[in-house]
């Protein structure tokens, strides 16, 4: 069995967190050996697009003036996927180890949850003159995985050394009515470390941004420019070019061609923009891009690289009360994307209303239709794939906020169709926050949600028969049900009691197999051939599709079910202790389980049935700080 299974593990560690006031506007931060074990944990997800999820700071470090280091890529009002784009994701400090051991038959291993900081320090703050400095310097570990076979033990590294650095400045002019600013970043590691685990030896990302205000902040003019050079072996940059982001092996991508002799990879990004954003009439518009080159994730944030993105946004706001309403806001939005390549990509347009009521209410809805769509990323690596037109609504509802119990409702309905094929995609997401607050030091937040996705054409993996490769897809049946529960409980301004739970299961079935011919076919049918029975078999002991495309008997290529059932669960219980002003005692549970359940059964049964039929993890924490100095 497994030796590192022994059901407990213990240990001990000390850091050092400190604060100094180098002025009377500027701060310095410091940690050592940081521990972060009381901190909320992220919410299970899981998503069959491919594209990176993206998770919020909640470590205190971090969090603390953290809008200084802020680069927001693409900040608008428009919204858009490319929002999220952030030079720097403080996320990548301190996460999980990005290399995993190969192990042999017979062979355990044991791997670091994430990887320590062994220090990082932060100068941050603005002068009175409207100067902005942020600057953080951080260090992580070199982490091993210890590998047993029988009574051998080895080790291989799944982490290299690391340094981080971020460097920020901001210069107001006419009180802030213009804005000048620039930043760097930079991630090195240890070079034959960071080949092994097929990682960037060095990484550097940069942006100059400029804003500027008139008529009295009516009115802006914003730029932003973005850099960024990644280094590393030839089979490391090989392996970016290739990745998800950028995927330059395209067969019909002309403009994209993948350099195996390549030892860097360079990239630029940025946003323009142009809005009006007081009064009655207020509108946003710009373009945003990312060239195929562009890679920051070392140590920022990025969606998808090879696009050009047009937003623009305008809405007419009525601000006096009237009637049953205290203000309401009629809004219309349209954007497109291509790529570098000069391929349109998407097309979108949508309206929407916000209402807020004399009695606190508020109601929103609205509808978003996609005239075209086409992924470059769907195939992942294949062709692109065209998707069908779209129409979203939306609808949410929002109770009195001042009241002890407070509710919210979110509604999304969805539907992709064709002429020739009424119903290709549905999706319905429904979800609730519930708060309730019988008194001023407790609350407590239900926050139920379910979603179902039921899509024709989605990717299941690449094959191949002979030299000619198989984009395979099929009918996907998702489900999604997940309950966040929430507690605060205020006894003593001193004493305090935190919960966080969240149960969570992601069942999805496949049917109507199939592989991509014309990906970019008008007719919706005409983009795929349906295997038939005799092309294709199950085996049950196996678990695996055989396909024999010639009906040769002989079988041409295999693939894995790709039905699943996800379930997990997470809790965090935190008892803060305040002894002395200033020093703190922490008592934390935390526990977590995630096990696999049967595709085939229903929902909320098998959660029920199945959440904690794996041995749950148990971490007990104690965690005691003392501030020397006041």
């Amino acid at each position: 069995g497994n030796p590192f299974a022994t059901g407990h593990q213990e240990s001990i560690s000390a850091g050092v967190d400190g604060k100094l006031g180098v002025t009377g506007d500027l701060t310095l931060d410091f940690t050592i050996n940081p521990d972060f074990g009381q901190v909320e944990a992220d919410p299970s997800a899981l998503t069959l697009d491919g594209f990176r999820i993206f998770f919020p700071e909640r470590r205190p470090f971090f969090i603390e003036n953290r809008n200084l280091f802020d680069y927001q890529v693409s900040d608008t009002w428009a919204g858009g996927s490319f929002g999220q784009d952030n030079l720097f994701y403080s996320r990548r400090i301190g996460g999980a180890p990005h290399g995993s051991p190969g192990l042999e038959e017979g062979e355990y291993a044991s791997v670091p949850d994430n990887t320590s900081i062994l220090g990082a320090a932060k100068f941050s703050g603005k002068t009175r003159s409207g100067l902005g400095l942020g600057i953080l310097e951080a260090v992580t570990a070199r982490e091993m995985a210890e590998i047993a076979h029988g009574d051998d033990r080895t080790t291989e590294v799944v982490e290299p050394f690391t340094n981080f650095f971020v460097g920020r400045i901001t210069q107001d002019f006419r009180e802030g009515g213009t804005v000048l600013g620039g930043m760097l970043a930079t991630t090195l590691r240890g070079q034959s470390d960071a080949d092994f685990t097929g990682l960037h030896r060095s990484a550097y990302t940069g942006g100059l941004d400029f804003s500027h205000w008139w008529k009295d902040r009516t009115y802006l003019f914003a730029v932003k420019a973005v850099g960024s050079s990644v280094q590393g072996s030839q089979e490391v940059i090989r392996s970016t070019q290739t990745a998800f982001e950028h995927l330059f092996q395209r067969p019909d991508a002309d403009h994209l061609e993948v350099d195996s002799t390549a030892t860097s990879l360079n990239g630029h990004g940025g946003t323009l923009r142009l809005g009006k954003l007081n009064g009655r009439f207020i509108f946003d518009g710009g373009l945003a891009w990312r060239s195929p080159g562009l890679e920051i994730n070392d140590i920022g944030f990025m969606r998808n690289a090879d696009e050009v993105n047009h937003f623009y946004w305008m809405a007419y706001r009525i601000n006096e009360p009237f009637s049953i309403f205290r203000n309401m806001s009629f809004s219309y939005n349209h954007a497109a994307r291509w790529d570098f390549g000069g391929n349109a990509l998407y097309q979108r347009l949508g309206v929407g209303m916000n209402c807020f009521l004399k009695n606190f209410w508020s109601f929103d809805t609205g509808f978003d239709h996609e005239l075209s769509d086409y992924s470059n990323n769907d195939l992942r690596g294949g062709p692109t794939l065209k998707r069908s037109k779209g129409l979203v609504h939306w609808l949410g509802i929002g109770s009195n906020r001042r009241k002890k119990v407070y509710a919210y409702l979110n509604i999304v309905h969805a539907w992709g169709f064709e002429r020739n094929a009424p119903r290709t995609v549905a999706y319905r997401d429904y979800s609730l926050n519930l708060t309730v607050q019988p008194a001023n030091a407790f609350n407590i937040t239900v926050s139920p949600s379910f979603a179902n996705e039921q899509r024709k054409l989605q990717y299941i993996t690449e094959e191949a028969i002979g030299e000619t490769p198989r984009y395979l897809a099929g009918f996907v049946d998702q489900q999604t049900f997940y309950t966040t529960i929430r507690l605060n409980y205020n006894i003593t301004p001193n004493l305090t009691i935190q919960y966080y739970g969240q149960p969570f299961i992601s069942r999805g079935s496949y049917r109507e197999l199939k592989y991509i011919t014309n990906a970019k076919a008008d007719h919706f049918y005409d983009r795929f051939h349906l295997f038939t029975e005799k092309e294709l078999s199950f085996d049950a002991t196996a678990g695996t599709y055989q396909v024999d495309e010639n009906l040769d008997g002989i079988v041409d290529y295999s693939f894995e079910q790709p039905d699943f059932s996800f379930i997990q669960f997470r809790s965090n219980l935190v008892l803060r202790w305040e002894y002395v002003p200033g020093s703190e005692i922490f008592l934390v549970w935390s526990q977590s389980n995630t096990a696999s359940g049967d595709p085939a059964e229903r929902l909320l049964p098998s959660l029920s049935s199945r959440l904690f039929s794996e041995k749950m993890q148990d971490i007990f924490l104690v965690k005691v700080t003392y501030r020397f100095l006041r």
